[in-house]
Order: structure tokens, then C-alpha cells, then sequence
């Protein structure tokens, strides 16, 4: 596997993501009008905004996959064996105690009605499925094999 080194965008990510979190709160601030706008383009409540900007996140790696390797990657089957035994069988389970902890004993007293379940639901949901355009970043920032990954 080769190793790709990191570019100045790969290195500082992690400042990347929070200043776009930090200017997306400010437009929100500064222009409510501007994000309702965003939330009138929905086709079955889908954001198209958002659906653009994950495919401009996934594209490039999209790019690199070798499609006739992906026939290959039944041959060696072990990393998807242990991705299916790991999303299936562990992180659920993980993420209910997690949120268990958190949503029933730490923020019980401050959540109203019954949204510590509805919260807990959502984190054992969100545990078990992950955000795929994610999923490919993290494969590619760690020089992962993008045939494995759309896999």
C-alpha cells in the first residue's frame, strides 16, 4: 500500500472543518433569510445544498477506485468481514450503552418529556450506520484501499 503524504488541506483538517462550522453559524446569524432560502431546494427531504457538497467532498476519491479492482476485493474478504462484524454486532451495541449513560443518567434532569429515548435511538442509529462520504475522507486520509472502501 502506498502511502500518499498529507497536503496542507489533509494536515490542518481539523481547523478547515471548525472554521466552516464557525462561518456557517454566522451566516445562520447574519443572514436567517439566506439559510431558509438553502431550506426551500428539498426534493424528497433532501437537502440539495448539502447532497451537492457531499458529492464535491466524495468525488475525487471517487476518482482513484480502479472499478475492475472491485471484483478483486471478494478474494481477501477479511476486512469487510471484520467491518460488517464491527458495524453490526459491536457499534450498536457501543453506542446504546454510550448514550445510555449519557441520555439517562448524565442529562436526564435537563432533557423534557421522552426525547432521552428519541436521543438514544438516534445515537444507536447513528452508531450503526456511518456517513459514507466520511467513511471514504477517512480511507483516503489514511491510505486506505478505495476499492475495500466502496465495497
Amino acid at each position: 500500500m502506498k502511502k500518499n503524504p498529507l497536503g496542507i488541506f489533509e494536515i490542518y483538517l481539523s481547523i478547515w472543518v471548525a472554521l466552516g462550522m464557525i462561518v456557517g453559524i454566522l451566516v445562520g446569524k447574519l443572514f436567517p433569510s439566506f439559510i431558509q432560502i438553502l431550506n426551500q431546494w428539498t426534493i424528497y427531504q433532501v437537502s440539495i445544498p448539502v447532497a451537492i457538497l457531499i458529492w464535491l467532498m466524495i468525488y475525487p476519491m471517487m476518482l482513484q477506485i480502479d472499478f475492475g479492482s472491485i471484483m478483486k476485493v471478494g478474494k481477501d474478504p477479511t476486512g469487510l468481514l471484520i467491518t460488517l462484524f464491527v458495524n453490526w454486532a459491536v457499534k450498536p451495541f457501543t453506542m446504546f450503552a454510550l448514550a445510555w449513560l449519557f441520555f439517562k443518567i448524565f442529562f436526564q434532569p435537563y432533557l423534557p418529556g421522552d426525547l432521552s429515548s428519541q436521543y438514544l435511538a438516534g445515537a444507536v442509529l447513528l452508531g450503526a450506520a456511518p456517513c459514507t462520504a466520511m467513511v471514504f475522507v477517512w480511507s483516503y486520509l489514511s491510505g486506505g484501499d478505495a476499492a475495500h472502501t466502496l465495497v
